[in-house]
């Protein structure tokens, strides 16, 4: 029988109060380690075991597999009790046919339909920080602080466990102390209840086809926008626009699912397409007619991007941890906390802004303007590809150097790198935009320029994860507190391994700076004569003649 009591951990302030606690009343608090665990829920398609009060865990631990078979609804308050029964697998892919002989074993084949063969039913991912509870040096109970990640939940909840010599006396003394933690709530559920409430209620569908996202009238998503060198300029735009759209559009379920951080990604890079050829093209877009859908576009990039910039830090960090394997890894939990809590609120806010009608409506709107054939008065008025892209390009070109020339100068800051690069993706996406009409050799420019853009945001990346490890380390939260309703901690926190992350970010940013001229050198040599590079584009142009 299992007994443990589980409590929902509302701030960080209390989480980190609970880790560096050394003793509970009369108990002893042991030194935390660190476990990362991946649960893989099983049940038949028709979900026997969960129809007979079950749930069968299974954990992959050293390439091997704990099988745990739970019983469900033995929750009183905070306090579960509940029959286990446990069986270890040599391999995460044996059938419940072959395991050892054991109760579960035996539970699993008496519960399960035998026409069917168990498979996942849901997956949960946790960090858990776990502390052994001792009272006269004997062991009562085990502390668990776990950060929950499942179908878009993100949590942080306490468990404690009865273990050794445990009683249920203890663990009453335990929670009357536990009791002074205002930012602790008793909670009922398991996490898998919690997981596979949360699973039916998102209902997630297999990807869906491109065309089942499109609106009505919307045509298929194609490969390439379709331009031609005779289109007017107005006619480009609009299939730049359309194009970009069906690419934000069929990036949305797997943003939505977020099993997969490229489709976010990929959802954000059509609405920056979109949003830079609202800039680039303006002289062939109305102007007024589309300052809606502009706005539209620059909300839902800055929902997504929240998202983005924080899968692109944890990306980071664990490449940093990754750098230790021969050695004990920094202990990065209080930053990890942090950002789970902050990670939380935004997939949540991104989700709520895709379900709105606003975003619904605007989809629509949008896609039904852009189907709209362009006049013949404005395709008459308006130049044509062949004529105007090559000043267009040549317009690029003049901001991409004098840019450059800006970071030539003494008192070029961290804010001029970050203006270099916004040109550096206008110059880039301009010649995307005209890649069908421009000669082969735009394929090279194009990715002569992703270096450099690559450089650029590695540099952005350090600088903005500088200011939230800068925040992590003096209040204890991702972003600077601003409101009441956000618990911060009022003086600064003492956590080597953050400090030793910050210095280490700190210490690449300035590397890229130190570094760009290398990464510079592919568009001028070094008396400033600018050959290979613009050569390249001068080809590519030749095309339109």
């Amino acid at each position: 029988m299992e007994v443990e009591a589980k409590f929902i951990i509302q701030d960080t302030q209390t989480y980190q109060d609970l880790q560096s606690m050394e003793r509970l009343g009369g108990f002893s608090i042991s030194a935390p380690r660190v476990e990362d665990l991946r649960d893989t829920y099983l049940d038949t398609p028709d979900r026997s075991l969960l129809r007979s009060g079950y749930a069968c865990r299974q954990r992959e631990q050293d390439g091997c597999a704990v099988i745990s078979l739970k019983s469900l609804h033995g929750a009183e308050g905070a306090i579960h009790r509940r029959e286990e029964v446990e069986a270890l697998l040599a391999r995460i892919d044996i059938p419940p046919e072959q395991w050892p002989d054991s109760a579960a074993r035996q539970r699993v084949l008496a519960l399960m339909n035998p026409l069917m063969r168990l498979q996942p039913l849901l997956h949960l991912e946790q960090r858990r920080v776990v502390r052994d509870v001792l009272y006269a040096q004997r062991l009562v109970a085990e502390l668990s602080l776990d950060t929950v990640k499942s179908y878009g939940q993100v949590y942080h909840e306490l468990e404690v466990e009865l273990k050794g010599a445990g009683t249920e006396y203890d663990l009453a003394a335990i929670l009357e102390k536990l009791a002074q933690f205002p930012g602790l709530k008793p909670e009922s559920r398991s996490k898998f209840e919690r997981a596979l409430a949360a699973l039916d209620a998102q209902d997630i569908p297999p990807p869906p086809k491109r065309t089942e996202l499109a609106p009505t009238g919307f045509a298929p998503s194609v490969d390439k926008p379709g331009i031609v060198a005779s289109d007017s300029m107005a006619e480009a735009a609009r299939k730049t626009l359309r194009f970009h759209l069906r690419q934000m559009m069929d990036s949305e379920a797997g943003t939505r699912s977020g099993g997969d951080i490229e489709a976010l990604h990929d959802m954000r890079v059509a609405i920056r397409r979109m949003r830079t050829a609202f800039f680039v093209l303006a002289e062939a877009i109305d102007a007024e007619v589309t300052a809606p859908y502009l706005k539209e576009l620059k909300r839902a990039g800055r929902v997504l991007g929240r998202v983005r910039d924080m899968d692109v830090f944890r990306e980071k960090a664990q490449a940093y941890l990754g750098a230790f394997a021969k050695s004990p890894p920094p202990d990065l939990t209080l930053l990890m906390t942090a950002w789970d809590a902050e990670y939380a609120r935004a997939r949540s806010k991104l989700l709520k802004y895709l379900d709105s009608e606003h975003y619904a409506r605007f989809k629509d709107a949008f896609a039904a303007y852009l189907e709209i054939p362009i006049p013949p008065s404005a395709k008459s008025n308006a130049p044509a590809v062949a004529i105007a892209v090559p000043d267009l390009i040549a317009t690029r070109l003049v901001e991409f150097y004098a840019s450059k020339t800006r970071l030539d100068q003494p008192d070029a800051n961290l804010t001029d790198y970050h203006r270099m690069r916004i040109v550096t993706k206008y110059l880039r996406y301009t010649l995307e935009y005209f890649r069908e009409v421009l000669g082969p050799e735009v394929e090279q420019a194009i990715g002569e320029l992703k270096v450099l853009q690559d450089h650029l945001g590695a540099l952005q990346d350090a600088v903005v994860a500088c200011e939230h490890l800068h925040n992590v380390l003096t209040w204890g939260t991702w972003q600077r507190p601003t409101g009441e309703w956000l618990r911060w901690t009022p003086t600064p926190i003492n956590e080597p391994d953050v400090a030793a992350y910050l210095e280490f970010r700190q210490t690449e940013s300035r590397r890229l700076v130190r570094t760009f001229p290398e990464a510079w050198a592919r568009y001028e040599d070094a008396h400033h004569q600018r050959t290979h590079f613009t050569a390249l584009i001068a080809s590519a142009i030749t095309a339109l003649s």
